[in-house]
């Protein structure tokens, strides 16, 4: 089954198409003047949610690609939290061999691939391929290709 028949309305999640604007509108009521916040985002010194803008420009990038961009969460009752979290997920678009790769966006450089092994196992029939998108070199780690953001244009 296509991943728009399993969607649903009860989240969304919201990118905006100029990551400019997007940190523009971000730091507005920021005392930094437009320039400094720049020099400090591209420096590593301002204190932001890295992930925020690169889970945006990683969404750029796949929609110029022409991917419709969706994603997975489940709720697990017992630990009530959210126990699996995927960011992306795109599809082969393919009629008779339809396949789903899920994409996680790592903005650091120490993370957990717990998530998406999870969810690879829950849908291993489904699923063509993993992928994090982080930012260090090529690498396969747990049956997942890892991936660096200018490599994102391949998928």
């Amino acid at each position: 089954m296509g991943l728009s028949l399993n969607g649903s309305d009860t989240y969304i999640r919201c990118y905006l198409g100029d990551i400019g604007l997007l940190v523009s509108h971000a730091f507005d009521e920021n005392e930094l003047l437009e320039d400094e916040v720049y020099k400090q985002i591209l420096s590593g010194k301002l204190g932001l949610n890295e992930g925020m803008l690169y889970e945006n420009t990683i969404a750029q990038m796949l929609v110029a690609n022409g991917h419709r961009l969706f994603f997975y969460t489940h709720y697990n009752e017992e630990k009530r939290r959210n126990d699996i979290e995927i960011d992306f997920i795109i599809s082969n678009n393919s009629k008779t061999k339809y396949k789903m790769y899920p994409i996680e966006v790592k903005s650091g450089t120490r993370y957990s691939t717990e998530s998406l092994l999870r969810f690879k196992e829950k849908y291993k029939s489904r699923i063509g391929g993993c992928y994090i998108i982080h930012p260090r070199n090529l690498l396969v780690k747990d049956d997942i290709l890892c991936i660096p953001p200018y490599m994102t244009i391949c998928l």
